[in-house]
């Protein structure tokens, strides 16, 4: 007998949305059949490249096709607790972008609802699947690596990004943010390889009280190990995304989301160790074949909502300083 194929509603068509469209489209377990989008051009976007996904006139009726068996929620975060709600009471299983909601008492709420649900539910953080942050786990744990302190460094030209563009509420403090959108995604990563993260101290800057933020820095720790975070934008035109462990004898550097060199006396250049030829889908096609597995009822290492919420605690407790 083979796989199960499962039958996928996304709910926001943006860029994030399209991503799933194109990845689900090459995954032999999944099948969009459903989608919508409060903009009409993101809906005829989707009807000229995807024919055979059903768009229907609202949210609701999506997710309620007897169809669907799982919904994608892509939409801004104003409207992840709303959309998520509507799942349960259709008693679809979620899989959600981060964050889980925009205000704390909230997410906490909704932690609470999905957990008396019992539907599977996980949260979309693409370092749960990457093949490079699997190897880098099973090195840092190595006693022999002696880590030492993780550096992190983010830099973005403009914010939005350029793909991003489209959607004015990522420039905007109440719901946007590279803290919210791309800081969580490191967040995440120290609690998968540590479990715990504590936030000792931060600083950051923003031009005005309705604009996200345009730097932050922040002390924290990984249990025990001290962990120190810069994000920017503006100025320099390169794009930088890199988390450094620093071990004893070796430095291991998470680049671009999805590399992983190892710096050593003997690689004092650098020494690639990950070797995926298209490393980003293969990060995808992984995380949705442990989304199958949660639809399984099988084994997996998605990150649920409770997880989530623990990251979105140490996000906002950042912006709260900015």
């Amino acid at each position: 007998m083979g796989e199960r194929c499962y039958n996928m509603a996304v709910i926001g068509l943006g860029a994030v949305g399209q991503r799933m469209l194109e990845q689900a489209g090459q995954h032999n377990q999944f099948q969009v059949v459903a989608g919508f989008d409060v903009a009409e051009a993101a809906q005829d976007l989707t009807a000229k490249h995807y024919p055979n996904v059903r768009l229907f006139d609202s949210a609701e009726q999506a997710i309620a096709d007897p169809e669907v068996d799982v919904v994608y929620v892509a939409t801004p975060p104003l409207f992840h607790a709303e959309l998520t709600r509507v799942c349960i009471a259709n008693g679809k299983a979620i899989f959600c972008e981060k964050p889980l909601g925009v205000d704390i008492d909230e997410s906490a709420d909704l932690v609470e609802a999905v957990r008396v649900s019992g539907l599977p539910e996980a949260v979309n953080f693409v370092f749960a699947s990457a093949p490079a942050v699997d190897i880098l786990d099973s090195k840092i744990q190595a006693p022999s690596f002696g880590l030492r302190h993780i550096h992190v460094r983010l830099h973005f030209h403009n914010w939005p990004r350029p793909f991003q563009a489209h959607a004015p509420w990522l420039s905007g403090a109440a719901q946007g943010g590279f803290t919210r959108e791309v800081t969580s995604h490191f967040v995440y990563l120290l609690h998968r390889l540590f479990g715990e993260v504590e936030l000792l101290s931060v600083h950051g800057v923003r031009r005005h009280a309705e604009l996200a933020e345009e730097s932050l820095t922040a002390q924290l720790s990984a249990a025990g190990t001290p962990v120190s975070l810069v994000a920017t934008t503006g100025g320099q035109p390169q794009e930088i995304v890199r988390a450094d462990f620093l071990g004893q004898n070796q430095t291991l550097s998470l680049n671009n989301w999805y590399s992983l060199v190892q710096f050593d006396e003997a690689y004092p250049d650098g020494l690639s160790l990950a070797h995926d030829a298209d490393p980003r889908k293969a990060t995808y096609q992984a995380q949705l074949s442990r989304v199958a597995a949660m639809l399984a009822g099988e084994p997996h290492r998605l990150p649920s909502f409770q997880t989530a919420f623990e990251v979105q605690q140490t996000i906002e407790a950042m912006l709260d300083s900015v």
